[in-house]
């Protein structure tokens, strides 16, 4: 309960998002399934994706407005808190995990470290698929501790049943299947292997039928996702970097006190190493790299160093008093981290702005100068559905022949892209500022002197 109020309380307090796929990939969907009108990203053109998600979330935002709730703060703040919800049965999960692997003292502690670590709270109330996909994955690696340690059906049913639920998440998901199987088999569970294998059929069962009824063919989205990144190679479009560059990344993003810590626990070749091992491997040799890609291993790297954390801790500081107060210490500094050192990049100002443009009743179009379509956010925080116009820096003068049309009505600017002389020239006047962004609305007509 804690880690699910810190994690609101961040993203409430930067707001923003994270990546534009905290906005693409599940939020615009779903506004499109509860309010009838949504900004298409591509891999909803290309059918890359599945309706899982967005369906649940699209449900709950359509609650929302028979509840009355319409303002985009509040249907986000239920997004937060469900987001947060499902990360709060995730951190259940890591302690029963951490719990059957090296003890409870231990489980505290990495529970502890979990829910309050900066790194993992800059996402763990955001509805991203990276993060989404953690908590059934953790319950997935609990039931596969369970079932090597006793050959059953059940804990196998339940590994293979999460384990395709990460997948619906987020398909990279299914690269955890092989340290799982591999620990299965090497213990010959056959039961469990039996049992994991029924699981995930069951989801990929349901998973076939909704692509059926919802993109009209079985697994539509999976070879969809299958033919753009691996076959066609169509993640390199959106970049390439060097294998090493996870390293520094991911060390700028752990506990660094649990690292020394975190390389004892690889000693133990258990499934949790095998892993965090076989995933940093696999996303390593991907072309594409991204920071949130990392967010599965974070609670990896804690459950992995917190035994040998814990047994290090414990003959050193005696008291449980010194204890609580290290862990205090240590939340404090993490809360502070995710909050007043944020990483930058969240486009909380044009988001804050669209925001307010759209509670004006004489919004009736908007211009978007200095931003890529990608990097706004859609129709979800704007509530309104009317024209929207975006051009990025340099293709801002396309926007100087809209100026004129009526029918727009307001201008957003981030970083001074479009000039105010033309603005004031088109008949605009600043309505309000955040920041480097600007909200320009058209200036009412003079008054007659009659």
């Amino acid at each position: 309960m804690a880690g699910a109020v810190l994690a609101v309380a961040v993203v409430a307090l930067k707001r923003g998002r994270q990546h534009p796929d905290e906005v693409f990939q599940f939020l615009e969907p779903a506004h499109g399934l509860a309010f009838g009108y949504w900004l298409v990203a591509w891999e909803w053109v290309e059918g890359l994706r599945n309706w899982a998600v967005p369906g649940v979330l699209g449900g709950l935002l359509a609650l929302c407005g028979r509840l009355g709730l319409s303002h985009p703060w509040a249907l986000a703040s239920v997004v937060w808190a469900t987001c947060a919800a499902v990360q709060a049965w995730g951190a259940l999960a890591l302690f029963r995990l951490v719990e059957e692997r090296d003890g409870r003292e231990a489980a505290l502690l990495a529970t502890a470290v979990h829910v309050t670590w900066g790194g993992w709270l800059l996402y763990a109330a955001r509805p991203l698929a990276d993060s989404l996909s953690v908590a059934p994955l953790l319950g997935s690696l609990l039931w596969a501790w369970r079932a090597r340690a006793r050959d059953g059906l059940r804990e196998g049913f339940w590994s293979g049943l999460l384990l395709g639920v990460a997948f619906v998440v987020r398909y990279p998901s299914a690269v955890f299947g092989v340290p799982i199987a591999v620990s299965l088999l090497a213990a010959r569970r056959w039961r469990s292997l039996a049992g994991g294998a029924l699981g995930v059929g069951v989801v990929l069962l349901g998973l076939g039928l909704l692509d059926w009824l919802t993109w009209g063919a079985p697994w539509h989205s999976v070879w969809k996702y299958v033919e753009f990144n691996l076959l066609a190679g169509g993640s390199e479009k959106f970049g390439r970097k060097p294998w090493w560059w996870y390293f520094p990344t991911l060390a700028g993003m752990v506990p660094l006190l649990l690292v020394w810590h975190f390389g004892r626990g690889l000693a133990r070749r258990d499934v949790l190493v095998g892993a965090f091992a076989v995933y940093l491997g696999v996303v390593m040799a991907l072309a594409h790299k991204e920071v949130r890609f990392l967010a599965p291993l974070l609670p990896l790297f804690v459950a992995l160093a917190a035994g040998p954390a814990w047994r290090a801790l414990s003959q050193r500081v005696r008291s449980r008093r010194a204890m609580g107060g290290l862990v205090g210490v240590y939340a404090l500094s993490s809360l502070a981290a995710a909050t007043v050192q944020m990483p930058g990049g969240l486009c909380t100002e044009q988001i804050d702005a669209l925001v307010f443009a759209g509670q004006d009743p004489s919004l009736t179009g908007i211009l978007i100068a200095g931003q890529k379509e990608w990097n706004v956010s859609g129709r979800f925080h704007l509530r309104r559905d009317v024209p929207i116009l975006v051009r990025p820096e340099h293709q801002v003068r396309e926007l100087y022949g809209p100026l004129q049309e009526p029918q727009f009505s307001h201008v957003l600017v981030h970083k001074a892209a479009l000039g105010e002389p033309e603005l004031e020239t088109a008949g605009f006047c600043v309505q309000r500022r955040w920041g480097p962004t600007a909200l320009w609305k058209r200036c009412p007509p003079p008054l007659s002197r009659e």
